[in-house]
């Protein structure tokens, strides 16, 4: 019988990943799992090159918020939900390191997801330009609606796709940009870049994405968490400003890696950002938080 149940053990089937989890290869034993858990109106695709992690014993395993990639509206987002889901799987393979890569919304999703991983000293949180909890989210929806409403002014037009691409770069620039010769010449490349390119909050995928977000407090799990978790936020970020972050990550015993100059979206705007990533998550101890 003992020889047996040793057999059955190492003939594990790989586990499928459910929707909206979803992963491009199966592993019976995977040495690491690494989750891509995106923002509000982007996809694992922001996360460029850890897509493809998945040598060396490594799964990537990537999460799509509802409306995002083929995924449906419905049900709307639920934060917690979301991080059991995300927990469940990781809980599946006791002995694997587990690495969260968050960014906005998706590390939020992380930090909760950490506090329900069995045995959290395995597990390693990455949040890019994280949301914080309550009134963060609130506040973060007061001054973007004042933020759009001053694109429609600048560009003079209220054409819902035009007021967001110039939204988007606030977003990518950070509060103030407009004050700033270099950066407005800059504004003008990114117009061209992006145009055509930007996913907008129509068709409700604002509402489905980001409701959850608004009420979101730490929960026990998380603030209890042995999870090594490492934010990393732009100094200029408009949608959570980086003294938020700070208190959480202070809450958290968490160091904070402050980006110079970036907005909220540094995996755009920082090409390093996610060779430090990389060197957090699997170099061990030869790196310090910050990669």
């Amino acid at each position: 019988m003992a020889l047996f149940a040793a057999l059955s053990a190492c003939g594990k089937p790989a586990e499928t990943a459910k929707p909206p989890l979803y992963t491009t290869a199966t592993k019976s034993h995977p040495q690491q799992i690494t989750f891509l858990l995106p923002g509000a109106l982007t996809t694992a695709n922001i996360f460029g090159p850890a897509n493809d992690w998945t040598q060396d014993g490594n799964l990537v395993v990537e999460y799509r918020l509802p409306g995002m990639a083929g995924e449906p509206l419905s049900p709307r987002l639920k934060l917690m939900r979301s991080a059991e889901w995300v927990a469940d799987y990781a809980n599946r393979y006791p002995d694997a390191r587990i690495n969260l890569l968050g960014y906005s919304t998706g590390a939020a999703i992380a930090i909760e997801a950490a506090g329900l991983i069995d045995n959290s000293e395995r597990v390693k949180v990455a949040a890019i330009s994280s949301a914080t909890p309550f009134p963060g989210a609130a506040l973060a929806t007061v001054r973007g609606g004042l933020q759009v409403a001053g694109s429609a002014i600048a560009i003079g037009s209220l054409n819902p796709t035009l007021v967001w691409e110039e939204y988007f770069i606030t977003l990518f620039l950070g509060s103030g940009w407009r004050k700033s010769p270099e950066k407005r010449a800059l504004a003008e490349e990114l117009r061209r870049a992006f145009r055509g390119t930007i996913n907008t909050p129509g068709g409700g995928r604002g509402r489905s994405q980001s409701g959850s977000l608004l009420l979101w407090t730490l929960s026990p799990n998380a603030l209890a968490t042995k999870a090594e978790i490492t934010f990393f936020h732009g100094e200029n970020d408009p949608v959570f400003p980086l003294p938020q972050v700070q208190r959480l990550a202070a809450r958290l015993d968490a160091p904070v890696c402050v980006l110079p100059e970036d907005g909220h979206m540094p995996l755009l705007s920082r090409r390093d950002l996610m060779d430090r990533v990389e060197t957090f998550f699997f170099a061990g101890s030869k790196a310090g938080p910050c990669g």
